[in-house]
């Protein structure tokens, strides 16, 4: 595999034009960085979340967590984690975490990390667990124009019990 169908359908119609970083085999995103020798900041971790209603993804740096009251605030919607079993449903031509954080080609609503456009570099999963999409900042920015965005992610060390919001 490489790049996916649908993604890379969906990069062509709206003239994205970007390269791929082959790296060794990985299963997070975190790895991915990591064989790809790009910092962990660059490299954009997709989480799928729903309300009970629809499905959004949540693009934040690959070494952050997700932050579920901060994007509740943002949006109004109190959501949750999606199940593997949704994730694979979803992304029927993705290997299970290998989700690109384009998540507009899938018909998927995004919210992104303010974070993700403090490089002029970034990469997302293409949907396998051996390559990388890299894209500029501007680039990046293009596809989200339409998408919420705010500090919805933190480091692992700063994430404290957010349930008081």
């Amino acid at each position: 595999m490489s790049v996916t169908a649908t993604l890379d359908s969906y990069l062509h119609n709206k003239s994205c034009d970007y390269d791929t970083v082959n790296h060794s085999p990985s299963t997070t995103a975190c790895e991915s960085a990591l064989y790809s020798a790009v910092p962990m900041k660059q490299v954009i971790k997709a989480v799928l979340l729903h309300d009970h209603n629809h499905y959004m993804l949540a693009a934040i740096p690959a070494m952050n967590k997700v932050m579920l009251p901060q994007i509740e605030q943002i949006t109004g919607c109190r959501t949750e984690l999606a199940s593997e079993a949704e994730i694979r449903r979803i992304f029927g031509d993705c290997e299970i975490g290998a989700v690109p954080a384009i998540g507009q080609a899938y018909g998927l609503d995004v919210i992104w990390d303010d974070s993700l456009t403090d490089d002029e570099d970034l990469y997302i999963e293409a949907g396998d667990h051996r390559n990388l999409i890299h894209l500029k900042r501007e680039q990046f920015k293009s596809l989200m124009k339409n998408n919420p965005h705010g500090e919805i992610s933190c480091s692992p060390d700063d994430l404290y019990d957010l349930t008081h919001y």
